[in-house]
């Protein structure tokens, strides 16, 4: 029981961090109209939750060995849901809003870092990497809700901010849920030989997995920021119609992650990572071109979504196999690797888009996209040629 209700924790924690990203690109011009500011401009403000996503990342790779899960769950929670309650307030000042979402992205950060900890801790090896695909079909289930609730809410008149309340009561759920239920102990690293390893010590395939994942969520967030003002512009769609091409790319990614919890055991991570690599790029693509006529935008939108498979959890799953016991520092370091990514894709593509255009942010997801499958060709060669040398990795 205790088991169950630890993963529905970390299920909500993943729907938490995804229901906050999700909405970007559709609130990027409602917003904006309502604080007077430029598209470009709010695409930063709000980007500014992704920096602290980042930093939140990066401080769980320090706090998640020294400090008890309770406490720090009870912590960063108690404060995201403080801000969340500032932010139903609708400040006008958009330096302010940047502050608070900085200050929500670092919690919800720590939060996600801790939930795939707790997972990866609660699960036996067989079914860890189905566990940690799971929490990402949570990740992706809470971007088509909290698209299609933000696309519902603005076309009811809703002030641009009424979805954090939705988020607000998942985290109320997670403080609730961490009064009662028994965490598990942070492994000491002299409980292993592999978890005493240094970053340095890691093999290159850990790197240049690392790099896939920070160019997957670059160009993943990069594509969806901008998709919707795309649409628009390209594709001819209506603001509602474009809006919910996010929520078809996640409730895509929802379905292709369901299928991978059930595929990967069979497949193993390392051909999941390929496929999802591959799928991403192509589907994308396409996407970006649109050059088939009898298949509507939020149809490929949707297949976009399922040809992911998994596939973020799939490479820090792959990444674990380097190690007979995943040490403690690796999946927050992995996630950290990835929160820089989606960091950095706000400031970076809106620059592009207000130098070339709207179609510069799309491809410079895409570019991004294309250079994943890269990595992971690298990362699986890499290692294959140290295996048939008889080096150790």
């Amino acid at each position: 029981m205790n088991r169950a209700a630890l993963t529905l924790a970390s299920f909500l924690a993943y729907f938490a961090l995804s229901g906050m990203l999700a909405p970007i690109g559709i609130l990027a011009q409602p917003s904006a109209a309502a604080l007077g500011v430029s598209a470009g401009e709010m695409v930063r403000t709000l980007g500014f939750f992704s920096t602290g996503t980042l930093a939140g990342s990066l401080a769980a790779v320090v706090l998640l060995p020294s400090v008890k899960l309770r406490t720090l769950t009870l912590s960063v929670y108690g404060v995201a849901g403080c801000v969340l309650l500032l932010l139903l307030v609708r400040p006008t000042d958009v330096s302010v809003i940047a502050a608070m979402l900085c200050l929500l992205g670092a919690c919800l950060g720590v939060g996600l870092a801790q939930a795939a900890l707790v997972i990866s801790r609660i699960y036996s090896q067989t079914y860890r990497a189905s566990m940690l695909v799971a929490t990402d079909g949570s990740f992706s289930l809470a971007g088509f809700v909290t698209a299609s609730a933000t696309v519902f809410l603005l076309t009811q008149g809703a002030p641009w901010s009424s979805i954090y309340g939705l988020i607000l009561a998942v985290v109320l759920a997670i403080l609730v849920a961490a009064v009662w239920l028994e965490f598990p102990e942070t492994v000491r690293s002299e409980d292993s030989e592999d978890a005493g390893l240094s970053v340095r010590a890691w093999p290159r395939t850990i790197w240049f997995l690392a790099a896939a994942l920070f160019c997957y969520t670059f160009g993943q967030s990069s594509f969806l920021i901008w998709l919707p003002s795309f649409a628009q512009a390209e594709m001819g769609l209506s603001a509602a119609d474009s809006g919910n091409l996010i929520g078809q790319y996640w409730l895509g990614m929802f379905i292709g992650q369901i299928l991978t919890v059930v595929i990967v055991v069979r497949l193993g991570a390392v051909k999941m990572s390929v496929i999802g690599a591959l799928g991403c790029f192509m589907v994308a693509a396409l996407l970006f071109t649109y050059p088939l006529s009898f298949v509507s935008p939020s149809m490929l939108a949707l297949i976009w979504g399922v040809c992911n498979f998994g596939l973020l959890k799939c490479l820090i799953s792959q990444a674990t196999l380097a190690f007979n016991e995943t040490p403690a520092g690796l999946i927050p370091s992995l996630l950290l690797a990835a929160s820089l990514g989606t960091a950095c894709s706000p400031l970076a593509s809106s620059w592009m888009v207000e130098a070339l255009g709207v179609a510069a942010g799309m491809m410079t997801g895409l570019v991004s996209l294309a250079a994943v499958l890269l990595m992971v060709v690298a990362a699986i060669a890499w290692r294959r040629d140290m295996n048939l040398s008889g080096i150790k990795q």
